[in-house]
């Protein structure tokens, strides 16, 4: 009787050997920290925008706790936020973080079909659909600007020494 059943047998073994395997491999497998930076500037009609204020920071620490999930709440936060009152440099914590996750976490309001934007020096359409790169530089026009902005764009080395000081991450 158990001949007739050991095939059977062995491969319900084997897929509970499996699927034991897999969801052990993803508890112990280690987690791809992602963390890197980014600048922006927004100026509607020549005014440059401030957002150092407290109002757009994230204010909940960055965290190195693995052992519980993320809420999709904490999820889209940390894909791009701010924090130190440093309102020109962006920090990335998770991936496949847009421009627009930015401006959703900040909750800046804006019509993208307005806006004339550059990354990196760069004119480009539909920017929020953008992936953020690592020491990415976006100006974002809004309105009526007659002065040329691309040279405020955040720079490099000002993304690069403002990651070094974060108290956050």
């Amino acid at each position: 009787m158990i001949r007739k059943y050991f095939k059977y047998i062995l491969f319900i073994f084997v897929l509970i050997i499996g699927f034991s395997s897999f969801f052990l491999y993803k508890k112990m497998a280690p987690v791809k920290k992602v963390h890197y930076h980014a600048g922006f500037v927004v100026f509607r009609d020549d005014k440059k925008i401030d957002f150092s204020d407290f109002k757009y920071m994230r204010v909940k620490p960055c965290s190195e706790d693995t052992e519980h999930e993320d809420s999709d709440e904490d999820i889209q936060a940390e894909k791009a936020h701010l924090h130190d009152l440093v309102g020109d440099v962006v920090h990335v914590e998770q991936e496949n973080a847009y421009w627009r996750d930015l401006f959703i976490n900040i909750d800046y309001k804006l019509d993208y079909s307005k806006a004339t934007t550059y990354i990196n020096g760069n004119k480009v359409e539909q920017f929020g659909n953008l992936k953020i790169g690592p020491e990415d530089s976006l100006v974002v026009l809004i309105g009526n600007n007659k002065s040329n902005h691309l040279k405020d764009a955040v720079k490099k080395e000002y993304i690069e020494e403002k990651a070094k000081k974060s108290t956050d991450c």
